[in-house]
């Protein structure tokens, strides 16, 4: 349907300026906060996500010598980060090429969400990792995407998907769950900072399916037989020194899969 083209095309870019909102900086601040804790706790080497997201800033660091590739499919705006050119349902990636993907809010805008992560599961290594961030559904914050006059404004012309759909979707791919909560409880209260610690208040307002704006999983890629990821002769030459200036370039590819070491 047109309809549906439209928004696969427009959502990442619309979503792009809803982050630079009042309310969305909101749930950058949260959803950064996770993704940064997560990738300084995980070293991988190579690091793909899906979107450009214009925030990147803020969790970059968190991946220390990892080369990071964004995938975008407009190329539209500028950024200082490494992009590769192609769709989500159809990854120009190497297969078994991939550390970690990130996937930020990528599956509400997309046609065939299974299929992507489908084709993130091709380019994973074994023992990769997700890191998924998602819209809750069910949150009281988002009735707005049930009125006429909102609903097809983003984020609420994305088709939310529950956090517990993508955790079934992630095991038929045999991802092994290690990380799935609820993220930006309040989201009309304005926070730079996200606690580290969440208090008692906190932790059960996380657990009630109606109250977290979006959710945070963490999966691995469980392969039998797999090896592991960790090969010390050759990261040597993998590493970017934090220091060095960010790579620039932009890489075209047309239905072609390329290798990004």
């Amino acid at each position: 349907m047109p309809h549906e083209k439209n928004s696969h095309l427009d959502g990442p870019v619309e979503l792009r300026h809803w982050f630079e909102t009042p309310i969305g900086e909101v749930y950058k601040h949260a959803e950064s906060a996770l993704l940064s804790q997560k990738l300084s706790e995980n070293f991988r080497s190579e690091v793909l996500q899906l979107d450009f997201i214009g925030w990147e800033d803020e969790f970059h660091q968190a991946m220390r010598f990892a080369h990071y590739t964004i995938l975008d499919n407009t190329l539209s705006d500028q950024t200082k980060y490494t992009r590769v050119a192609g769709e989500a349902e159809d990854l120009p990636i190497d297969t078994h090429s991939i550390d970690i993907v990130i996937i930020p809010h990528t599956l509400e805008f997309e046609d065939n969400p299974h299929q992507v992560l489908r084709e993130v599961n091709r380019v994973l290594k074994p023992e990769g990792i997700v890191l998924l961030m998602g819209f809750n559904p069910w949150a009281f914050w988002h009735l707005p995407r049930f009125f006429p006059k909102a609903k097809g404004k983003t984020p609420w012309n994305g088709r939310f998907i529950s956090r517990y759909r993508v955790i079934d979707w992630l095991k038929l791919l045999n991802f092994q769950i290690e990380v799935s909560e609820g993220c930006c409880l309040f989201p009309l209260v304005k926070n730079k900072e996200e606690k580290k610690k969440r208090g008692i208040v906190e932790k059960i307002a996380a657990l009630i399916p109606f109250i977290p704006a979006a959710y945070f999983v963490m999966a691995v890629k469980r392969v039998s037989g797999g090896t592991s990821v960790f090969q010390f002769k050759n990261l040597k030459n993998k590493f970017i020194s934090p220091l060095a200036e960010p790579a620039t370039k932009t890489i075209h590819v047309e239905r072609k899969h390329t290798n990004l070491h």
